[in-house]
């Protein structure tokens, strides 16, 4: 009875899985029935998905299994023909979710217009020992509607179905007939001219066909393709499935001031896909397919959302979704980060750098910096606003030592410590914490949290001091923005004749008159080694010649707001731990 048909293979998308909970997903059956061209080959087209190409090569006459997308949306959907950018067919379907669809590209182009019919699959099982079946007419052989009706028929020219005047793209319900051998035809609406005859077959009982009548036109006969529902296509078409969608999910909103306290319920399309999901936390990568989805994240005993958003994915790209926000200096909010695929080129590692710290009310007043401990801007990043992502930065393999600080340099936020990524590695570090409920911190994805060092900040300076060492001391001042401390030491030389010396201190380590720090960043607010100087030959009040000379090495160790110890080396002596105190503390000392 039918002409067998010509089976396409399936379109590689996996079903949605996001944690512990499958979300719902649109089926379709995609078919070509438009005889545009006079040879198969000529029918060749690809077909896009929301702009990604999702098959090619697909001739007139092929269809496909089942192929799985994304939960409900909007799908644009186009046909172009092989090997051109032109598009012959476009169109928008709306799916819904837990539902099948046939989508049949149809028309000739001449007499009947290329376009898409898609149709609602029913694959609820028909009644026992019957077959389910569904007439689609697809044959564009004449150039007005009323011309193309025909009436489906038994052997006995009795119209089945009440199918006695189906025009072109019309399709009838679902028809429950009792399984047997059926001899069927299409006619012209009064029966009198055969259209198709095919051979008798046999329908099987459970079984869900759609009949589709193809062909009649550009020299294609008309004839019968049978689609089964659920069945494996047995010649597969060359495909290039839209790859999956890479997601991961990360949770960087401050709201409350205890972890437990920001423990959220992740909902996508409306299945809780994430719970006791935490700050600070993220997820493996995931794959979706592409498509729209409506993310919830409620808090973990809430029923109510404190986020809600609808996020596009596209096929073959990987993103980053991130809660963030902490409801009162900036909003609860669902960010969208789109990921870099593949690996960094040879020697080198990829890496962005992404604020979501809600710590001000103000994008001006949240604005940072990104600076080497030296306080070198690092590639441009002198006011990064929040909810800014800088590009991937490619960076020679090696250690990386930097820190997040005001625009102007002179406050540190954050500073990471040596933070070391292989060669070929990409990563995201993202600035975190608003200061108030949760400290500021940086979460590297995929890396995890990085270790931080103190921010350098002016807790040490002052005059420092040794009861037993009457006479002598110690200046330090801080330098935030280059992670420096610099200093100076009143003491007596060592000759036993009580000369007064004063030795200036740095710990940039420099050679005497260098325009350049050697150990850039060489504080971090708790231990330094310093270079001790000694300038000779200058005259009081007069513009004399002053020789600086690098002396020695000196070790400090702060172990309060006013109390270390340090150690120094001068020539060939050594001295042991001097205990120092702080005689006048820094207000708001942080140590």
């Amino acid at each position: 009875m039918f002409r067998k048909p010509i089976v396409a293979g399936t379109l590689a998308l996996a079903l949605i899985s996001f944690g512990s909970g499958a979300l719902a997903n649109a089926r379709v059956t995609v078919g070509h029935f438009a005889p545009f061209a006079p040879t198969l080959q000529g029918t060749s087209v690809s077909i896009r998905v929301n702009g990604q190409t999702a098959l090619q090569n697909v001739q007139f006459g092929q269809f496909t299994e089942y192929l799985t997308l994304g939960g409900a949306g909007s799908y644009t959907v186009e046909v172009l023909p092989t090997g051109t950018n032109t598009v012959a067919i476009s169109a928008t379907l709306d799916l819904a979710d837990n539902t099948d669809y046939t989508v049949l590209a149809v028309g000739d182009g001449s007499n009947q217009a290329l376009s898409l019919l898609p149709l609602v699959d029913d694959n609820s099982a028909p009644p026992a020992g019957q077959v389910k079946v569904r007439v689609v007419h697809a044959a564009p052989f004449a150039n007005t509607l009323a011309a193309t009706e025909v009436s489906v028929r038994d052997n006995n020219n009795a119209i089945v179905g009440g199918l006695g005047r189906v025009p072109f793209k019309g399709a009838s319900g679902y028809l429950n007939l009792p399984a047997a051998t059926y001899d069927l035809k299409v006619a012209t609406p009064d029966g009198n001219t055969t259209l198709i005859d095919p051979k008798p077959a046999a329908l099987p009982a459970g079984g869900i066909l759609t009949l589709v009548a193809t062909g009649g036109a550009n020299g294609y006969a008309t004839g019968i393709t049978a689609i089964a529902a659920g069945a494996a296509p047995s010649n597969p078409l060359s495909t290039f499935a839209i790859g999956p969608v890479k997601v991961r999910v990360a949770h960087f909103a401050p709201f409350a001031a205890t972890l437990d306290g920001t423990a959220v319920r992740v909902q996508v399309n409306g299945a809780e896909v994430l719970s006791n999901f935490k700050f600070r936390e993220f997820t493996s990568e995931l794959d979706l397919t592409q498509g729209s989805y409506q993310i919830e994240v409620f808090p973990q005993a809430s029923a109510t959302a404190a986020i809600s958003g609808t996020v596009e994915l596209d096929g073959n790209k990987s993103y980053t979704l991130a809660a963030v926000g902490n409801g009162s200096l900036q909003p609860l909010a669902l960010q969208q980060f789109e990921d870099r695929n593949g690996a960094a080129p040879a020697g080198q590692y990829a890496l962005r750098i992404a604020h979501t710290a809600p710590f001000a009310a103000s994008a001006e007043a949240t604005s940072v910096s990104i600076r080497t401990d030296g306080g070198d801007v690092v590639a441009g990043l002198s006011s990064v606003p929040y909810g800014a992502a800088s590009g991937y930065l490619e960076l020679p393999t090696g250690t990386l030592d930097v820190k997040v600080a005001t625009p102007d340099g002179n406050t540190n936020l954050i500073d990471l410590a040596p933070l070391n990524l292989p060669a070929g590695a990409i990563a995201t570090a993202y600035a975190v914490g608003d200061g108030i409920n949760q400290p500021l911190g940086i979460v590297a994805i995929p890396v995890g949290d990085v270790p931080l060092e103190a921010n350098v900040d002016q807790s040490v300076d002052g005059i420092w001091f040794n009861p037993s060492l009457s006479g002598q001391g110690w200046s330090f001042h801080s330098l935030p923005s280059q992670n420096r401390l610099v200093g100076a030491w009143y003491t007596y030389s060592n000759d036993g004749s009580g000369r007064h010396l004063w030795y200036t201190l740095d710990s940039c380590r420099s050679a005497p008159g260098a325009s350049t720090c050697a150990i850039p960043g060489g504080f971090d607010n708790r231990e330094v080694e310093l270079s001790i100087y000694e300038s000779e030959g200058g005259l009081f009040n007069q513009p004399a010649p002053v020789v600086t000379r690098d002396v020695g090495v000196m070790t400090v160790r702060f172990l309060s707001c006013t109390q270390a110890e340090l150690r120094f080396q001068i020539g060939s002596f050594t001295s042991a731990t001097v205990p120092i105190s702080n005689l006048i503390p820094k207000p708001g000392c942080s140590l």
